[in-house]
């Protein structure tokens, strides 16, 4: 009697689902990843190719394996080497080798993007042991998309205990929406935000209240938006709208001006406050009320965000001056704040402390290669946060050696790269994770990754590198890297207008407050103190 044969996978495909419910919780992720990976091992669910035999073209289907489920039906022979099948065929060795699919081989036709939409259909079980509990996800109101949502969160980097919090927060949401009467296409965060104050939902339909709940209910919501399903949660900015005036005046610091998004929120939030202040109808106001307006609030409020508010109220009245909604030369009655512009010295960093930062970035992961060519971005070529955020892969010519930089109000310049610096950039990019295929350089480390929105994120980075390094900085964040970059090329002798090209600076003046840090210059031209006669 012949011996059956018997594979893992066909144990796994019979008694796996039971094994699993036994076992609820005590499997890990990466097991039950290895076992879905097994049972679906040469089966339609990973896609197939056709192999022809080159002696008499006799064809055949072979399904890939596990370890080819990433690969298209070419790519995955040559991406794994895969030694091509041999066979007897009229008393010879012949080999087979792949051809194209055709709708016209009977058998062969291998739909892939259904494979791959089956393979996105199963992401549940990645995180839930229980079929149970499995079912309940699918079967509820927001069940439809949980899979997708699963998938996204895995490609977006989450941890699996985050992503498992997520999923029962998107499935208690759906319950709440679906028992006020609502569908997924119009989920309400604030009402949902409320009811967790007093959630006394059964475990079964995802009670649980802490952060991760509120943030797992936006992450949802963010997904169904992005598949066309929901629609973007009513929150109090889109409730109370900017008035038609605010809406116009941010159009025309975008359009002439050049202004970035964060400028034109700063700028337009003050004008908003003016208006509610002194009425809609500028043309009553008069310098009395704004100058009464900016008192009050400069008494409230720190010295920078002063400065601030005095640009930005001084800009919104001009911008009413030359359209003639307002008095003329109306912004001259918000008063000049007492501050001496360049006054201090520039606040740096020594070569020492700068090689101490580098130095703390030193290891094989991304997160320690991106904070290098950050680091290395930051203090050779004297870049602004914003200008590292913004980065992408199509700003570098790797031919002449130079990079492209987009800074404030839209002015680009081309800079050479530094050796070291485009290596670290390759390196960086040669670990990346390849499913995040954004054209931006720098992508966050911590989920969702995705590219940085601003400067800040930069900033952040380098302050966790300072820390790292324990290198004591009189000023934190960023900026402190421009400085020394600029203070470094002075110290090298390099003159204030090819310093001034270099940093972006509008004026030679604003290059100049950099010369007070070259004390050794500044001793050849100084002068000695006369002294006191008695």
């Amino acid at each position: 009697m012949g011996r059956v044969e018997l594979e893992v996978a066909d144990v796994f495909r019979r008694h796996g689902a039971t094994y699993r419910e036994k076992h609820d919780g005590t499997l890990g992720r990466a097991r039950l990843r290895v076992m879905r990976a097994i049972e679906l091992c040469r089966t339609a669910a990973l896609g197939g190719h056709v192999e022809q035999c080159d002696a008499c073209a006799h064809r055949r289907v072979a399904y890939n394996s596990c370890l080819m489920g990433k690969f298209s039906n070419g790519e995955s022979a040559a991406a794994l080497g895969r030694i091509p099948a041999i066979f007897e065929c009229h008393g010879a060795a012949s080999h087979l080798h792949l051809v194209p699919i055709s709708p016209d081989l009977p058998g062969a036709t291998v739909d892939l993007a259904a494979s791959g939409q089956r393979q996105e259909d199963m992401m549940l079980e990645t995180y839930f042991a229980s079929p149970k509990m499995v079912a309940h996800l699918r079967t509820g109101p927001s069940g439809p998309y949980m899979d997708g949502f699963a998938g996204s969160l895995e490609r977006s980097g989450y941890d699996p205990s985050v992503a498992v919090r997520y999923l029962r927060a998107a499935a208690h949401i759906g319950h709440f929406t679906l028992e006020q009467g609502g569908t997924l296409a119009n989920l309400d965060l604030l009402a949902f935000s409320r009811h967790l104050r007093t959630c006394r939902c059964p475990r079964p339909k995802g009670g649980r209240r802490n952060h991760h709940t509120i943030f797992g209910a936006r992450r949802y919501l963010e997904y169904l938006v992005t598949l066309g399903v929901g629609q973007c949660s009513s929150t109090p900015e889109t409730q109370n709208a900017d008035p038609a005036i605010i809406i116009e005046y941010g159009r025309w610091l975008r359009k002439h001006r050049g202004a970035a998004g964060t400028t034109i929120r700063l700028y337009s939030r003050d004008a908003a406050a003016l208006l509610t202040a002194l009425g809609d109808d500028p043309g009553r106001w008069n310098a009395k009320g704004v100058r009464d307006y900016f008192m009050d609030r400069a008494s409230k409020c720190g010295a920078g965000t002063a400065e601030k508010l005095t640009t930005g109220l001084r800009a919104f009245l001009r911008y009413l001056c030359a359209r003639g909604q307002c008095q003329a030369d109306l912004d001259q009655a918000v008063p000049a704040f007492a501050s001496w512009r360049l006054a201090r010295l520039p606040r740096y960093l020594t070569l020492e402390q700068v090689d101490s930062l580098i130095a703390a970035c030193d290891g094989s992961s991304p997160a320690r290669r991106r904070d290098r060519a950050i680091i290395l971005l930051l203090a050779r070529l004297g870049l602004r946060a914003g200008d590292v955020a913004g980065l992408c892969i199509a700003d570098i010519e790797w031919e002449s050696g130079t990079l492209r930089v987009s800074g404030k109000g839209r002015y680009q310049v081309r800079l050479p790269l530094p050796q070291d610096v485009g290596d670290a950039i390759l390196d960086y990019l040669a670990c990346r994770d390849p499913n995040h295929d954004c054209d931006h350089i720098f992508i966050r480390s911590i989920a969702p990754c995705r590219p940085f929105k601003k400067g800040d994120g930069v900033s952040s980075v380098v302050k966790r590198v300072m820390k790292r390094s324990g290198v004591v900085s009189p000023a934190k964040g960023a900026h402190v890297l421009r400085h020394t970059a600029a203070t470094q090329m002075l110290r090298h002798g390099v003159p204030l207008d090819q310093i001034g090209l270099v940093l972006r600076h509008r004026g030679i003046d604003t290059t100049a407050y950099y010369a007070k840090a070259d004390v050794n210059s500044l001793k050849q031209i100084s002068q000695p103190w006369p002294e006191v006669l008695p």
